[in-house]
């Protein structure tokens, strides 16, 4: 059956490079002579982790009697060479014939004397030859149990100091008491950086608590020019203990504290269209006039297909004062779900604008196609306080603003204390009316749910589009459901009457290839209008058919 040796134990063995080695298995010929070669899969290598494997018995005769000497002699010796380097291992081979003779005995000094002046290849592939001394230096070390070659220090990762060169020198107290004086000052140290203090001003302090403990216990030298020198506190000493700084970050500003906290990340693999809807509102960062002359942001209510990373998005623009409601929300999906389907689940935060979602509970349970073991009480998903980061829609917010939003004019950026300027004391003209800017922000979803994305990412170079037909095509259907009926399922009861949770609103529809996505008490419209005189805002939903 024989060995199978991978590329680097080939190399050795026949004292050759690992690239030639390589080539000679991928060829699967070696100096005119043909090898048994295979793939295997493994953790590291080549395409998809590829590695190439050689059977021994394929081999020359000369290199399997050298491999069966190497075998024979780490069976004889108790230490094996495992954790040596290559060239220790290779040193092991090359002299492994005299090893297998006893030291100052006869047959030892007759291979050595044939080796000695011979060429070879060493370990690194290169053209070498040794003398006699060499050679009988190398043996003995082995007999020795020593390592042959180059190797790190036996006090590698020990530290050889407390604090310093200088303090160690200076102090003449006794191990037990430099230890007590090293922990004080660590703790100390981590101290200072819980209670946020910055790192500059953590090693001054430092520097004088050494001082005060060093003469606290009994060492004061004639001059005190040599204590300060020699409390002087290493930067390394304190850069080792930077990591307690996450303390105060968790106290004072747990939102930093959270951001840094690692993640998992998501794959769409196997996920079906509307398996995962998340939802959230993100302000619009286009500075947009009123009637009354002011200006003001519109908003922007969004609902992610995870699967297919489709967007759809409603926008909603106050004419005074006021804030996102159930009804607004509740409008944008009930039209996500007339067109996509009824998703089964739904991912939103714990903002007042969600309240409405506990309701559609019962009827995402019509969505799933039959029982499939246990699984979640709910289909509604409240994410985490300060965990704006687990949302991806938070992320294609952030991919809107970047690649659509800023090429619009009137955009402010996202710092609302910090604004861009047009001029020095002149911030940046407002886009115009809310009509005005619902074609730019369609326009902007149009492009993205058609823009092919990377090859990396989790589309694998498909559009959201693309990705979508491509579920349809395979047989995969939406739960259909109306306008109407999503309306319903979010009415709650009031006494003798049921109050549904949702208003009139004002809503714009599109020619070709677009559907009209909302409708008002007065009828079917095809541009923006706000007719209300109670209702203080306009929405409007820009999004293509399904």
């Amino acid at each position: 059956m024989g060995e199978w040796l991978y590329t680097v134990e080939f190399a050795a063995l026949v004292g050759i490079r690992r690239q030639v080695a390589h080539r000679a298995l991928v060829l699967r010929r070696w100096r005119k002579n043909a090898l048994e070669v295979r793939k295997v899969k493994g953790r590291r290598g080549g395409n998809g982790g590829e590695q190439y494997q050689v059977n021994s018995t394929s081999l020359p005769l000369e290199y399997q009697n050298r491999l069966k000497a190497s075998r024979t002699h780490d069976v004889k010796h108790s230490k094996s060479i495992t954790g040596r380097t290559e060239e220790s291992a290779w040193w092991l081979d090359y002299l492994g014939p005299a090893l297998q003779y006893p030291a100052n005995s006869t047959g030892r000094a007759d291979v050595l004397a044939e080796l000695a002046g011979k060429p070879t290849r060493n370990w690194e592939g290169r053209a070498v030859s040794y003398c006699l001394r060499t050679l009988q230096r190398h043996a003995a070390r082995f007999d020795e149990d020593m390592k042959v070659g180059r190797h790190g220090r036996s006090d590698k990762g020990k530290k050889r100091v407390l604090i310093s060169r200088k303090w160690d020198k200076l102090v003449p107290f006794d191990a037990s008491t430099k230890t007590k004086i090293v922990e004080d000052l660590k703790q100390e140290i981590r101290g200072l950086l819980k209670g946020g203090m910055s790192w500059g001003h953590t090693l001054q302090e430092a520097e004088k608590f050494l001082i005060d403990a060093t003469v606290a216990w009994g060492c004061r030298p004639g001059d005190p020019n040599v204590l300060e020198r020699a409390c002087s506190v290493p930067i390394e000493f304190v850069s080792a203990e930077l990591h307690f700084r996450n303390v105060h970050r968790f106290k004072r500003d747990h939102k930093a504290y959270d951001d840094r906290r690692p993640r998992i990340r998501r794959t769409v693999a196997g996920m079906q269209p509307m398996e995962l809807v998340v939802g959230d509102v993100h302000p619009v960062d286009i500075h947009l006039t009123r009637p009354d002359g002011t200006v003001a942001t519109a908003r922007l209510i969004g609902f992610l297909d995870w699967a297919t990373q489709r967007l759809w998005i409603g926008l909603i623009f106050f004419e005074k004062r006021g804030g996102v409601q159930n009804r607004d929300v509740i409008e944008v999906l009930a039209s996500m779900i007339e067109a996509w389907g009824m998703p089964q689940s739904l991912y939103v935060d714990n903002g007042a604008e969600f309240g409405f979602a506990a309701f559609l509970d019962d009827a995402m349970q019509l969505t799933v196609q039959g029982f499939h073991g246990p699984s979640r009480s709910t289909r509604v998903i409240n994410a985490l306080p300060y965990n704006a980061s687990a949302k991806p829609i938070e992320r294609l917010f952030g991919d809107l603003e970047t690649r659509y939003f800023s090429t619009a004019p009137g955009h402010i950026g996202g710092n609302r204390m910090s604004k861009k300027r047009e001029a020095i004391d002149r911030t940046v003209a407002p886009f115009g009316a809310f009509e005005d800017v619902v074609p730019a922000i369609e326009g902007f979803v149009r492009t993205y749910n058609h823009t092919a994305q990377g090859k990396k990412s989790a589309l694998k170079g498909l559009s959201p589009e693309a990705t979508f037909r491509k579920h349809l095509e395979a047989g995969w259907a939406p739960t259909a459901m109306s306008r109407d009926e999503v309306r319903a399922a979010c009415a709650s009861k009031n006494g003798r009457l049921f109050r549904v949770r949702y208003r009139s609103v004002a809503a714009i529809g599109h020619a070709r290839n677009c559907r009209l996505t909302s409708t008002t008490r007065f009828g079917s419209v095809y541009r923006p209008i706000i007719r209300q005189p109670s209702c203080y805002c306009l929405t409007a939903m820009v999004n293509e058919s399904a």
